[in-house]
């Protein structure tokens, strides 16, 4: 599997929030591509796994492609010679690029990892379970990840086992309390470095790394 991770380094350092700018940003600049910003039409968004997802990486912003994704980002996000956050324009940045072909597959083996970035792992109906104690955060992961094969049309043959030690904490998003996860947890899965798993993977939420 191909991916491509571009980072903007810059002096400035950067918060969760400015992850949708970015994203806005890149989706205006590059609005006749569906990828970037996953809008099929005005009323129609695609809800499958996004190819190009936008990331904070040491506070600095990023973003993230995969097959195709990581082909269009390397063509085009490479040139991108300034960003618009908020009204704030900068220009004065080092693009750092990576590209490589990494595995993505159940395997025979255990892999530990650890969330970089809060993972949303519940919605509505869940977060009762949640509370009331009645939710496994284990088969959640197992089942994000499962998620994750099934809109790249990667076939799964084997089954995917996956235990982690989860934290909860408080995150606001758009005036509205969510509870996401941090944490660590191994699983027979080779999962590339800055995937995202779970809820809003499109901005940065869920990105694991090895551990």
């Amino acid at each position: 599997m191909q991916i491509c991770l571009i980072k903007f380094e810059t002096d400035e350092n950067f918060r969760t929030r400015d992850v949708e700018k970015l994203r806005g940003y890149i989706a205006n600049t590059f609005r006749d591509e569906i990828m970037v910003h996953n809008h099929i039409s005005t009323f129609e968004f695609n809800y499958k796994m996004p190819k190009i997802q936008y990331k904070l990486i040491d506070k600095k912003l990023a973003i993230f492609g995969i097959e195709q994704g990581a082909e269009f980002i390397k063509n085009n996000c490479i040139n991108v010679k300034e960003i618009d956050i908020e009204g704030k324009i900068i220009k004065n940045f080092r693009t750092q690029i990576i590209i490589d072909n990494k595995e993505f597959e159940v395997v025979d083996e255990l892999f530990s990892y650890k969330f970089i970035t809060p993972w949303l792992a519940l919605n509505q109906n869940n977060y009762l379970k949640f509370k009331k104690g009645e939710f496994d955060l284990n088969k959640q992961i197992q089942n994000n990840i499962l998620s994750n094969f099934k809109d790249l049309g990667i076939k799964v043959n084997k089954k995917i086992i996956a235990k982690g030690d989860f934290k909860p904490i408080k995150i606001i998003m758009k005036d509205t309390e969510l509870i996401g996860f941090k944490g660590d947890f191994v699983c027979n899965v080779k999962i590339p470095d800055y995937m995202g798993i779970g809820k809003r993977k499109s901005i940065g939420y869920g990105t694991v790394i090895s551990n």
